[in-house]
């Protein structure tokens, strides 16, 4: 049997490859994916949701995931393929938070020293754990994102049972000074209906009394004629010589 020439074999393997590549991952590469993305879900949480603040851990997640992104937006571009470990952001949320740097080994990149500068430099071969890791990485901001927004949702729906409550209190204190002001007003009309009716029942009692006074001058003065007749026939008759 004639053995293939090296032309022939090469292209065999190609066929291959291209097979497998329409036939999409074999099972034991989903597989290797799948234990991939569970390793870099476990170096978010809890390696570094857990141990550091969360202001803190979900800025470190911010700043790794940009260094993600841009390299796989320009994975040729030297500025994004290493970055100097003494950079202040880089301090901040990369070098000092638990846990931030494991992730960045994960991702591929490894510290060398440069002209004795410190550096991360990416490993180019390493592309595909970088994709995995930066999807990981979305996958926990985004879920963070979606918390925050819950949290809000419900602190603003706290402040709108808060101010709806505020709302009927301040109303039936309306009501009730509106009910007070009210019965207030009814009550300075009774009383002023009773001054009035106490004022017109002395009126009248005044005008009883006048008209008593009245009706009895009348008689003493009917009596004082027949007074002076009495007397005068009392009287003795004058003397004549």
């Amino acid at each position: 049997m004639e053995s293939p020439s090296p032309n022939q074999f090469a292209e065999a393997v190609e066929r291959r490859l291209s097979l497998q590549h329409s036939q999409g991952p074999s099972p034991a590469e989903l597989a290797a994916e799948h234990a991939k993305r569970q390793k870099f879900r476990r170096l978010i949480d809890p390696g570094i949701l857990r141990p550091n603040p969360e202001p803190q851990a979900v800025e470190s997640l911010k700043i790794l995931y940009k260094l993600t992104e841009n390299l796989i937006r320009e994975p040729e571009n030297p500025k994004f393929r290493r970055f100097k470990t003494t950079n202040a952001q880089i301090q901040k949320h990369i070098i000092i938070p638990k846990g931030t740097v494991e992730f960045l080994r994960e991702l591929g990149f490894h510290p060398e020293v440069d002209d004795f500068q410190p550096f991360f430099v990416f490993n180019p071969k390493r592309m595909s754990d970088l994709k995995i890791g930066s999807a990981m990485l979305k996958e926990s901001l985004d879920l963070q994102e979606q918390k925050r927004a819950r949290a809000m949702e419900s602190k603003q729906t706290v402040q709108e049972a808060r101010a709806e409550v505020i709302e009927r209190v301040h109303l039936a204190f309306m009501d009730d000074r509106r009910a007070k002001m009210e019965l207030d007003e009814r009550e300075k009309q009774l009383r002023a209906a009773r001054a009035q009716a106490a004022a017109r029942q002395e009126a009248r009692q005044m005008e009883r009394s006048r008209s008593r006074h009245s009706t009895g001058d009348d008689e003493d003065v009917m009596e004082e004629p027949g007074h002076s007749l009495s007397s005068a026939a009392d009287q003795p008759p004058p003397y004549n010589d």
